[in-house]
């Protein structure tokens, strides 16, 4: 019995000597092994708690002034827990876990402009602006597809950029949350010009559905009316369908 206590006291003293190392000691010897697509910048602080000044992801800044806090409670479960919160441009605050194959987050609060987010997609370019902001309560991935969600994702101030005045496009809700085995966001109108609605499903196969029907609302600027006429015919009620779907390699 002797032994496993002296296993067990060993363990624990080289477990806090690693939380007690220097965060930024720890980040230059596994940033190589990043590959570049992401980076941190001024890490302060301890692997238990730190500091980044700004995270980069695909060589454009995402996050400012990160802080971190690991769960030990966590690490004792066989997971590795954080606690996350950030300031900036992107502001993030939640929960996020690894372990046993599969990524959880909860309470996971996100706001961002769509430029941003559009930057790290490498769509810089894209002729699109607005404000989204996501609320998860929580989400579960396996092989890095969700399995469970429960949350709220609104996109607001929608614009298409392209015009030489900006286009108001509307304001926009998708409640996501489980349906069976699939993940299903349901979306649908806040406000704006356009009435939308549709659900977009992730099925458990790694096949993905997406269906929206849209309609200009009676003032909607003739631009948008046009717009809509490129996505075909629409049916009788006066809705244009978009619709998309494929499959996704596990």
């Amino acid at each position: 019995m002797r032994k496993y206590y002296l296993i067990a006291a060993a363990l624990t003293f080289v477990a806090g000597l690693i939380l007690l190392a220097p965060a930024a000691t720890l980040y230059g010897w596994i940033a190589p092994r990043l590959g570049g697509q992401v980076a941190l910048a001024g890490v302060t602080g301890t692997v238990h708690e730190g500091d980044a000044a700004a995270v980069m992801v695909g060589g454009s800044p995402l996050l400012q002034d990160l802080h971190w806090h690991l769960s030990i409670g966590e690490l004792l479960l066989g997971r590795l827990g954080v606690d996350l919160d950030s300031r900036g441009a992107v502001t993030l605050s939640g929960h996020v876990s690894r372990g046993f194959g599969a990524l959880r987050a909860s309470n996971l609060l996100v706001s961002s402009g769509l430029k941003p987010l559009l930057a790290v997609a490498g769509q810089a370019y894209a002729p699109i602006d607005g404000q989204a902001s996501l609320d998860l309560k929580h989400l579960k991935l396996l092989g890095n597809w969700p399995s469970d969600a429960d949350g709220t994702l609104r996109v607001q101030n929608l614009a298409w950029t392209l015009a030489r005045d900006p286009l108001v496009l509307g304001d926009y809700q998708a409640d996501i949350q489980r349906d069976g085995n699939d993940i299903v966001a349901l979306v649908h109108t806040l406000g704006g010009p356009l009435d939308v609605n549709g659900d977009a499903r992730a099925k458990s196969d790694h096949s993905y559905e997406l269906h929206l029907q849209l309609r200009a609302k009676p003032d909607a600027p003739p631009l948008i009316v046009n717009l809509l006429h490129s996505l075909g015919q629409p049916d009788p009620q006066g809705y244009y369908h978009l619709r998309q779907q494929g499959k996704l390699q596990p």
